[in-house]
């Protein structure tokens, strides 16, 4: 009979206090009362860094009723946990505990300064930098809030402005880099003006190929040619803002320190100004009816005023407002504080970010079948998500010992859920809120609870399944290769990996890892080396590597290129079987590359470290990355457009493996590989065939991959 379990989850971040009510009905449960867990954080803000943090040590220490984690400079204690009895019925599954409130929490924390609407109906923002000015990204949002382009190589700090050009490339105002650059969609410049440039804060390209700089501490707005000579130029003015030209010819700047507007003709004369009841405004927009929008920003609000300096429409409340455009819908879009907002006429908001969507958590426990453990479980998924609207889903396996509870108080779960992903994290066995298990190190044990997970994520209606895969984080690569490898049943179609080690010589007590087995325990080790698993995994897998990774005895990131090597297909030159392959960013390294046995090409281009702290906003531009369709060979390169599906029976198999397939114009190659990726059986398919039969007989028992040239990979278990 089911367990109704309550969890209240309504006290701030840094002192949450969780519930947990447990009605007993059924004799053979063991969880006799109800208790009280206190999570504190030391940390004043939230950790949003979903990739590798700080390059320090991860320790862990733990007890029975406590545990202590440190991790990238915080301390989450964890109180009086409440263990739920390690021997459930393997049948049960306890869930549904609670649907929390709708919440709501950024897809990627900003600062924002400069925005823009763009003809797409996406948003386009400049941000300042949410936890560091050197941190600044440029980045491109849809009407739901998720991220779909970011300028993130960490050059541009303190980023006041971005505009998007006709060209689709991005011009820049990076005012602590002294620097105005224009990028193309990849990221690369292709002009920038780098020289006597001192905190410009805003940058627009003119119709007539120049640029207009507002030159902050230089006092001045000057319009700047291709070749960078200045062609025109306003000067003797007080931390200025937001210069752009006037369909008159004329220029509209911000006087910032002097708290007026003024507008400028061609000869350097004041034609109109603004100075009353403004306190250090920094952006003005003409409109068309000649009325002038500004943001007044130490009065925290948003005017509108005629020619006379009549304020016919204001809104306040808006923190530190930067910048306000007036829409083509009437609305006006408004950078304030740490969001940005669309306001309709009767100031109410319309469209926010972050924030644009709630997110619903909803909180289960799912018994592992091979322990008998009830696994504690926590889904995110945004509001929208539904049998209708179906949304990818992605398991999430944190490195060392962590558990998934711990990541609720750092918003990492909610801000993937609000890029548009169901998310689920867990506790493995004898971890947070689950149940009492020896600890298994990510092991079979281990593997199945995961596995148990992932598939009550695939039920979920609000699912698309044939978008599920896994995140993971440094060990949690562990767990996760294996799961994937010894359950091909599964529908996983992705895995993206952060730096997670490869075998027993970077994890093992003896090397210094966190393990504590010694390297030689080899019944131990054959459950927990990613390197043997990747070798199994079909799904596409993409490897996320910096410079320095963040355990220092790794370095020379030879588990990453051992990882993708053991993963990437035997076509290409690889042990594995995956259907795509990649370390890092596309314009960094080539999909389906090996690295170890060529040599000559390379080690692949790692993350620099300069740009770490843009690991969030990669890891959701991955994730996009790697939903859409991903039904690729894994056999051979191929153009897109020309699968065709392979269907092979019995499964299992005794001895004869029939496979059918499309009609072709051309013989193909069948091949049978075992889980090494070592050639066992093959066969030529002629034009025209439709069937063909292997026999299997010879090979011993075990896990098979059947693959068919511009048709994919199937694995196939072979029994007696």
């Amino acid at each position: 009979m089911p367990v109704a379990v309550t969890l209240l989850r309504a006290l701030p971040e840094q002192s949450r206090t969780i519930i947990f009510a447990a009605a007993l009905m059924s004799p053979w449960l063991a969880c006799p009362s109800a208790a009280v867990c206190r999570v504190s954080s030391a940390a004043a803000r939230s950790d949003c860094r979903p990739g590798p943090g700080p390059k320090v040590a991860r320790r862990l220490t733990r007890r029975r009723r406590g545990a202590r984690i440190y991790k990238a400079g915080r301390i989450f204690q964890i109180q009086n946990i409440p263990l739920i009895h390690s021997r459930l019925r393997a049948s049960a599954l306890l869930f549904l505990v609670a649907f929390g409130a709708a919440r709501s929490r950024a897809a990627v924390p900003v600062f924002p300064l400069g925005i823009e609407r763009l003809a797409d109906g996406r948003t386009l923002i400049a941000d300042g930098g949410a936890s560091s000015t050197t941190d600044a990204r440029a980045i491109e949002v849809d009407s739901l809030g998720r991220l779909v382009w970011a300028y993130v190589k960490n050059d541009v700090p303190f980023l006041h402005t971005a505009r998007r050009l006709p060209n689709g490339n991005t011009l820049m105002s990076a005012s602590f880099g002294d620097k105005v650059v224009e990028a193309n969609r990849d990221g690369e410049p292709v002009w920038m003006l780098a020289d006597g440039l001192a905190y410009p804060n805003e940058a627009y390209r003119l119709a007539n190929g120049n640029t207009l700089i507002t030159d902050r501490d230089g006092n001045r707005v000057i319009e700047v040619t291709p070749e960078r000579t200045i062609a025109w130029g306003y000067w003797g003015l007080a931390v200025p803002h937001n210069g752009n030209r006037l369909a008159n010819g004329h220029t509209l700047i911000c006087d910032s320190d002097n708290d007026r507007i003024i507008e400028v003709d061609q000869g350097g004369s004041i034609v109109w100004q603004h100075d009353v009841g403004l306190d250090w405004p920094r952006s003005a927009q003409r409109l068309p009816d000649g009325r002038t929008l500004i943001a007044d920003t130490r009065h925290s609000r948003v005017i509108e005023v005629d020619s006379a300096g009549n304020v016919l429409w204001d809104v306040s409340g808006l923190t530190m407002a930067y910048e306000a455009a007036r829409l083509a819908n009437g609305n006006t879009l408004v950078s304030a504080g740490y969001r940005v907002v669309e306001l309709a006429p009767d100031k109410s908001i319309v469209w926010q970010y972050p924030n644009t969507v709630p997110v619903l958590a909803e909180t289960l426990q799912v018994v592992n079948p091979t322990s008998g453990c009830s696994l504690y479980v926590h889904i995110h998924r945004p509001a929208y998500a539904g049998p209708a609207n179906r949304v990818p889903g992605v398991a999430f396996v944190p490195g060392g010992l962590e558990y998934g509870s711990s990541y609720d108080t750092t918003g990492l779960p909610d801000r993937v859920a609000s890029d548009g992903f169901a998310f689920l994290h867990f506790d493995p066995d004898d971890r947070g809120l689950s149940g009492a298990y020896p600890e298994n190190y990510g092991g079979y044990v281990h593997q199945d609870g995961l596995r148990a997970c992932l598939a009550e994520l695939a039920s979920r209606d609000y699912v698309d399944t044939s978008r599920l895969g896994v995140y993971t984080r440094e060990y949690g690569i562990t767990m996760a290769s294996g799961m994937i490898a010894r359950h091909p049943e599964l529908p996983v179609r992705f895995l993206l990996d952060c730096e997670g080690p490869a075998d027993r010589s970077q994890t093992c007590q003896d090397s210094g890892g966190f393990v504590p087995v010694p390297a030689d325990s080899e019944s131990f080790w054959q459950e927990r080396e990613a390197a043997r698993f990747m070798k199994q995994v079909p799904a596409a897998y993409l490897r996320m590597q910096t410079e320095v990774d963040h355990d220092s005895d790794m370095f020379d990131n030879r588990h990453a290129i051992q990882l993708i090597d053991s993963a990437t297909a035997v076509a290409y030159g690889g042990a594995g079987i995956s259907v795509w392959t990649r370390v890092n960013d596309s314009l960094m390294n080539p999909p389906n590359q090996v690295y170890g046995s060529q040599l000559l090409s390379g080690p692949p281009v790692w993350v620099p470290e300069t740009q770490e702290a843009q690991n969030l906003v990669r890891v959701l531009l991955y994730l996009h990355e790697l939903v859409p369709d991903l039904q690729v060979a894994a056999a051979e390169p191929r153009q897109v457009g020309t699968t065709v599906p392979l269907q092979v029976y019995p499964r299992p198999c005794r001895g004869l493996l029939r496979v059918e397939l499309r009609q072709a114009t051309r013989a193909r190659d069948l091949r049978v590989h075992d889980v090494c990726g070592r050639l066992v059986a093959s066969a030529t398919v002629a034009a025209g065939r439709t069937q063909a039969t292997m026999d299997l007989r010879d090979l011993q028992p075990g896990v098979y991959y059947v693959a068919l040239s511009g048709a994919g990979t199937v694995p196939v278990v072979v029994v007696r």
